[in-house]
């Protein structure tokens, strides 16, 4: 556009108001996708295969859904929606470490039918659908196909056994929702109850010193129940610090949320001690619910999704303290991975927080407007 035309236009542009990184949306993808790599080679030494044909097969079909799409494309002689495989790269990452991995010493059996299912789904109905139809990812994709998929297992478990062979047996395996997270099994605020969870849970042995962990170690260091990842939650802490500092996510999200949780979790651990120490119950409760998989791995890489979170400050600083509060109760409820249900209610929140403070047009009115 040359001088004359931009002169002639009634409104004066500025620019938007997004954060200038220094690098293009591919190369975004692709340092993210180095990000979680790290993440899932740690969690494949703590969980071994399971994990490891998980992340192969969540990222196998995510990509088989990107290359039917591009081919299509292609053929017909229109845009292409996707320029690079980066970004479903991420996504097919995303899928792999929010899937639940349960421990063999709990007689679980995670079904990789449901992985490549809830990858699929990510691909094809909440991103390039979303983005298609949409033009806008208003649920995380990779949040929305597991919630999705969740709320289907949780009907076919309780009301339809005879579905259960669909899936090799493994709806008690524990990979979406396992029976003992529901809530007529557990009692997380009973502080008794929720100790005997712990050690029933996350008490572990690491296999080549033979040194047993109580549960505490074990749900920062080696989560063997868990999400993958968050299997090694300090590795997931580290690696997302890294990653918000230096690939500039939107830190007020995982500062806000980060810090809820964590007051959250201290002031129940005081109030409730049952026959422990506040020191013992404090510390119990901060690892159980700030570190384990479903929360720490989901505020550094889902909750900081452009599209699907606040864009003003101060909506995001709301966004990450109700996803904290909401998360809380959900696992107080016993609905151990309620993040991701957390996160999808206030995904649909997002565009009513935007609202609450973006009201006008960004630019203003030249003086040669008419």
């Amino acid at each position: 556009m040359s001088e004359d035309e931009k002169k002639a236009r009634p409104y004066r542009e500025v620019d938007t108001p997004h954060v200038h990184i220094g690098f293009d949306k591919n190369e975004l993808m692709l340092k993210t996708f180095l990000m979680m790599l790290i993440i899932a080679f740690a969690s494949v030494i703590v969980m071994g295969m399971p994990a490891l044909i998980h992340i192969l097969v969540a990222l196998g079909s995510v990509l088989a859904v990107y290359t039917t799409i591009d081919s299509y494309q292609r053929m017909k002689g229109v845009e292409l929606t996707y320029d690079s495989p980066a970004s479903p790269l991420v996504a097919g990452m995303i899928v792999a470490l929010c899937m639940t991995v349960v421990g063999p010493d709990l007689g679980g059996r995670a079904p990789y039918t449901v992985t490549a299912l809830v990858g699929v789904l990510t691909m094809l109905v909440f991103k390039y659908g979303q983005g298609r139809y949409f033009r806008r990812k208003y649920i995380n994709p990779a949040a929305g196909a597991k919630a999705l998929v969740l709320l289907v297992l949780f009907g076919i478990n309780y009301l339809a056994e005879t579905f259960e062979g669909l899936f090799g047996g493994a709806l008690d395996g524990g990979m979406i929702f396992h029976s003992h997270h529901s809530p007529f099994e557990l009692d997380v605020l009973d502080p008794n109850e929720f100790v005997d969870l712990l050690e029933w849970g996350f008490t572990t042995e690491l296999p080549v010193f033979g040194t047993e962990l109580t549960a505490t170690q074990s749900l920062f260091f080696w989560q063997t129940h868990s999400w993958i990842g968050g299997a090694a939650s300090i590795v997931t802490l580290i690696v997302g610090a890294v990653a918000v500092y230096w690939l500039r996510y939107k830190w007020r999200i995982v500062v806000s949320c980060f810090v809820s949780m964590l007051v959250l979790s201290v002031v129940i651990g005081m109030i409730l001690t049952g026959d422990y120490s506040i020191w013992e119950m404090v510390s119990m409760r901060v690892a159980f619910h700030v570190f384990t998989g479903s929360f720490i791995f989901m505020v550094f890489f889902m909750a900081t999704e452009p599209q699907s979170t606040p864009m003003p400050e101060i909506s995001q600083y709301i966004f990450g303290v109700a996803l904290a509060v909401l998360t809380f109760a959900f696992q107080l409820y016993g609905i151990v991975g309620g993040s991701i249900l957390a996160l999808v209610i206030l995904n649909i929140a997002t565009p009513f927080m935007d609202k609450i403070v973006i009201k006008k047009a960004y630019g203003f009115k030249g003086k040669s407007a008419r």
